[in-house]
């Protein structure tokens, strides 16, 4: 089968990104011919590369008559069914943050939506088009994401990963750490910087902290994982608890509970070793990508050609849902830099406010020194005048 998945970017390591790459390997292992377009190239278009895969962003240079498409956002739906008008396409919907990753509401143009979780899948069923909606669970290479050693009590380390995690939340879990002895490592874009080898650093530690494949890939890892991240917490993943954190991605939205530093402390308190090798079982069962893939397969085969192409703009459509996106992206980031600088601004002034203490402090020190100096001057003065006063009487007898 000739796949050609498109995407409006494979450019950094994000969830998103790493889907599509993790999909498209796996499917060039089943000996389908896959080729993936992306409007923005990038860190993730290398990867791919190294692992055999056909990536490009030039659309002369794509398959002449692919079988199937698979959008992973809006941009590439709509340029693809416009360059491909008889293809026949799904989409998988990632998220429910952004029009871009919704599928079109254009009839006709999409014909079976991949849900990844229930968040997602619930808002595709209230839009007022609902293809069919075909229910998958994020997928996972457990081969390159299995465990590396027992996970160690109590805990020694843990990895805060992600790329939203940032100022008082972030604080939040640095401080929860600290209080319970456990190194806490970081990577991501607002940390230290992204990594390629996630499954290295979690190799490393016993808790991963992060959210949706983060937590996923913790689990096939072996690792104890906590849901916590920029949209909230839910806690330790359990066999108890899987199905529920699971239906939200492990996005921190599961539980109408606030994260707050107590229950921080209190959940790292309950942490148990036995939580990696029951993640990894879940892991395996649930969210293998040789599974993912097969069920993709069996979707694209009974998909059938569009009797006649897509009425409509579609390219049109497609640059102005790009021009959105970059605009989105734009105001994300600015939002960011701006909580950033305020972050900083507030770290300034409470600086200078416990400098103005100190300095304070030590003016104060310094003046009951200079205080009781005076007071030492005095009493010794004193002591001469009567000293010299005693002898003065002396001589005068």
């Amino acid at each position: 089968m000739r796949i050609l998945i498109g995407t409006h970017q494979l450019s950094w390591i994000g969830g998103a990104d790493t889907y599509t790459v993790t999909a498209a390997e796996h499917l060039q292992r089943l000996g389908h011919d896959v080729s993936i377009f992306a409007g923005e190239l990038g860190e993730m278009t290398e990867a791919a590369r190294r692992s055999g895969l056909v990536v490009t962003d030039d659309e002369q240079a794509l398959p002449e008559d692919p079988d199937v498409i698979y959008a992973q956002d809006a941009y590439a739906a709509l340029l693809l069914a416009d360059r491909y008008p008889r293809t026949p396409q799904a989409f998988v919907i990632h998220t429910d943050d952004y029009d871009l990753w919704h599928p079109p509401q254009v009839p006709g143009l999409t014909q079976a939506v991949v849900a990844l979780h229930e968040r997602v899948a619930k808002r595709v069923r209230s839009a007022a088009l609902a293809p069919e909606i075909v229910r998958l669970r994020q997928p996972v290479d457990t081969h390159r994401f299995a465990p590396r050693g027992p996970l160690q009590d109590p805990p020694r380390r843990a990895l805060l990963l992600g790329n939203y995690l940032m100022g008082d939340q972030r604080k939040l879990v640095l401080t929860a750490c600290a209080d319970a002895g456990i190194e806490c490592v970081e990577a991501g874009y607002r940390g230290p910087g992204p990594t390629g080898e996630p499954e290295r650093l979690m190799g490393d530690v016993d808790i991963v902290i992060g959210k949706a494949r983060v937590i996923v890939e913790a689990m096939a890892s072996g690792r104890a994982a906590y849901v916590f991240d920029h949209n909230g917490g839910d806690g330790w993943v359990t066999p108890e608890r899987y199905e529920l954190l699971e239906a939200d991605n492990f996005g921190g939205q599961a539980e109408a509970v606030a994260t707050d530093l107590e229950r921080l402390r209190s959940d790292l308190k309950s942490y148990r070793p036995d939580m990696g090798p029951a993640n990894r079982e879940l892991a395996v069962a649930n969210h293998s990508v040789l599974k993912h893939v097969q069920e993709l397969v069996l979707l694209f085969q009974r998909l059938n050609p569009r009797a006649s192409s897509v009425d409509g703009p579609l390219r049109e459509l497609a640059r102005l849902v790009r021009v959105q996106a970059t605009s989105d992206r734009l105001a994300y980031d600015l939002a960011m830099e701006a909580q950033m600088l305020r972050d900083r601004m507030l770290d300034l002034e409470r600086h200078v406010e416990e400098r103005l203490q100190e300095l304070d402090a030590t003016a104060k020190d310094a003046l009951a020194r200079e205080q009781a100096l005076r007071e030492q001057r005095r009493v010794r003065i004193g002591l001469a005048v009567g000293r010299s006063l005693d002898r003065l009487r002396f001589w005068r007898r």
